[in-house]
């Protein structure tokens, strides 16, 4: 039993509120049309006993034969005449009895159902308008807001969740200046720590040097040759440093237009040709088109490519593969970047795109915070997902939109 009223619960919280309101209407109908039911059905029965008593019938026939004078006589047939036309009146009553049963019930079930519609109405449009503002919202549309609606619980429920549009788009904001001192004041602290590196042997450098020329040393210079070769080579390790931060702060919007990825991704794909093991493309048709800025793209897969490569390069695997491919749905462009190199840890995972962090010896650590950006720009998102020893996929996605 309780299993039952379990199923019950369950399938009428899976009704939606028009189904349930409608039933609702539907039991209401069926309650009203029961007094009249009653009614007929009462009518009916009273009804059809008239003028089908046997026993009168013979009583005033009786009368007729027994009647001592004339007028006695006529009034004896006269009633047993009326008693008789009963059965003709009892038709008559009986069909107007049904015919106000049925305009009864039609005009009651016409009103409810007009009257549940404008209720229905009432309360579905603007919960419709509701659900498809908190879909816009989901989609990071917080500008979008709903027409005030006067009086009444909706018209709550509607400045509510204005309100609550409002409170999310000033805490996004305030979250967004956040994420941005926060990551300038963490780019901060490193290119401060990468400039202190080439500071210390360009500060030793000069000292050796100008110790050498007061004690008026014979190796004066050769030693000049030395110390200005390391600072110059310090010094473009700072030009360098500089040029890339300059990319990562000045890179500039991208200018959308409307292709179809495939073809850029073959054209990547076709400068690695040299390269061991050769990146595959797979597609899973059909791929529309979307506005992307196709230089941009260009980079950042190139980015995801070479990374990859260098990974298989590291691990000294034989039989190393780089695989892309491309696929979609109803709503978005899906990119993987997949390989069976080194892999990376979860801790470095954590910090893949942020600036100047680089697992790579001789990296800068501006590609992957660089492709995260173009992608971050183009309303797209990335993932990693890697084991170290076993391989990386890195996973793009890009909204399809008009």
């Amino acid at each position: 039993m309780n299993h039952i009223n379990h199923h019950i619960s369950k399938h009428s919280q899976d009704m939606s509120l028009p189904t349930k309101t409608f039933l609702l209407l539907v039991i209401v109908v069926l309650v009203s049309i029961i007094p009249v039911t009653l009614y007929s059905i009462t009518a009916s029965k009273s009804l059809a006993s008239l003028g089908t008593d046997t026993a009168i019938d013979n009583a005033l026939d009786s009368s007729i034969t027994l009647a001592v004078s004339a007028d006695a006589k006529n009034i004896a047939t006269l009633a047993l005449k009326k008693y008789r036309q009963g059965t003709v009146l009892r038709e008559t009553i009986v069909s107007q009895v049904v015919l106000f049963s049925i305009a009864y019930a039609a005009i009651l079930i016409l009103v409810v159902i007009l009257a549940g519609y404008l209720f229905i109405s009432r309360i579905t449009r603007p919960l419709k308008e509701l659900t498809a503002a908190a879909r816009l919202i989901a989609h990071d549309k917080l500008t979008y807001r709903i027409a005030p609606v006067k009086g009444n619980e909706i018209g709550t429920l509607v400045d509510a969740f204005n309100t609550m549009a409002d409170n999310l788009a000033t805490a996004r904001q305030e979250k967004i200046m956040a994420e941005r001192r926060a990551t300038w004041q963490r780019v901060a602290r490193i290119i401060a720590h990468e400039i202190k590196n080439p500071l210390t042997p360009i500060k030793l450098s000069t000292e050796r040097m100008y110790e050498k020329f007061i004690s008026e040393s014979k190796d004066f210079p050769a030693v000049i040759k030395s110390t200005t070769t390391t600072i110059l080579s310090e010094i473009a390790n700072l030009q360098k440093l500089v040029d890339s931060f300059h990319t990562y702060a000045k890179f500039p919007d991208p200018v959308l237009k409307q292709h179809n990825i495939i073809p850029m991704i073959t054209e990547v794909i076709d400068l690695f040709k040299g390269e061991l093991p050769s990146p595959s493309l797979t597609v899973i048709e059909p791929v529309p088109d979307f506005n992307f800025d196709a230089s941009q793209l260009r980079g950042a897969l190139t980015n995801l490519i070479k990374n990859s490569l260098e990974a298989i390069a590291e691990s000294k695997r034989e039989n190393g593969f780089v695989s892309i491919s491309v696929s979609s749905d109803k709503t978005s462009i899906h990119i993987s970047v997949a390989d069976n190199g080194m892999g990376i840890t979860l801790e470095n995972q954590a910090r893949l795109f942020q600036p100047y962090f680089s697992t790579k010896k001789n990296g800068n650590g501006i590609g992957l915070a660089l492709t995260e950006r173009i992608i971050s720009l183009h309303e797209g998102s990335i993932s990693c997902a890697s084991t170290p020893t076993i391989g990386t996929t890195f996973s793009l996605s890009f909204p399809i939109k008009a």
